[in-house]
């Protein structure tokens, strides 16, 4: 986390390594592209002019999702598949599809699960979700019941592509485990930090404090 001995004058952040993607979000794009290699809507030619070596092997060999990628390699894929459905609006648009198949996961439906249990549900699960798909991408939270954000510091050097299907994929978790109706939308793809905000729509004008249970799985 960044650190300040002054306090707000001369705050001043570590330098942040460049963040890795996990097989989380390395998975669907490279099945993705792989599917339209085989039906001739990407060309071999296509493969080799767009991605690396490293970047041409998660295609066709994949990722575990345990395991990491650099975020070069990902950004090459995201590219390629960017050219095929558009930039932001067909990959925010991709996201559902891939949220649908993230809660087959057993480590996603733990974490929609734990979710349920707490008040500020949302706020959670992008919290803990973040450490799944993105390593060395430092975030903050803030919020409770009735608002959230959460910020992703780190992602200067991230393509706006990028940003948006990150945000959109965390944006449509979100609210998957919540009861309530929440607008959760992402912001950021432009500049240096994404951030991932929602508000309740309850309407009944209340704020509350954070949830406990939300700081002690924070702690842990």
């Amino acid at each position: 986390m960044a650190e300040s001995s002054n306090g707000p004058i001369g705050y001043r952040r570590r330098p942040m390594p460049a963040i890795q993607l996990s097989g989380f979000m390395v998975q669907p794009i490279a099945r993705r592209i792989r599917d339209w290699n085989q039906s001739g809507k990407i060309s071999e030619e296509d493969l080799d002019r767009s991605l690396s070596a490293d970047a041409r092997a998660l295609v066709d060999h994949s990722l575990a999702l345990a395991d990491w990628a650099p975020i070069d390699d990902v950004e090459a894929l995201v590219g390629l598949a960017a050219e095929q459905i558009g930039v932001e609006t067909g990959l925010v648009e991709w996201a559902e599809e891939i949220v649908g198949d993230w809660q087959a996961e057993e480590s996603i439906e733990d974490l929609i699960r734990a979710g349920r249990a707490l008040v500020d549900s949302p706020g959670f699960v992008l919290s803990q979700v973040s450490r799944l798909v993105l390593r060395d991408a430092d975030w903050f939270y803030e919020g409770g019941r009735s608002s959230f954000s959460v910020r992703l510091h780190g992602m200067a050097d991230v393509s706006p592509a990028l940003k948006a299907l990150i945000g959109a994929l965390f944006a449509r978790l979100a609210v998957v485990p919540c009861d309530r109706d929440f607008d959760v939308r992402f912001d950021g793809i432009d500049d240096g930090d994404l951030i991932i905000f929602g508000e309740s729509l309850a309407g009944d004008g209340t704020v509350e404090a954070e949830s406990r249970l939300h700081q002690a799985a924070l702690i842990a």
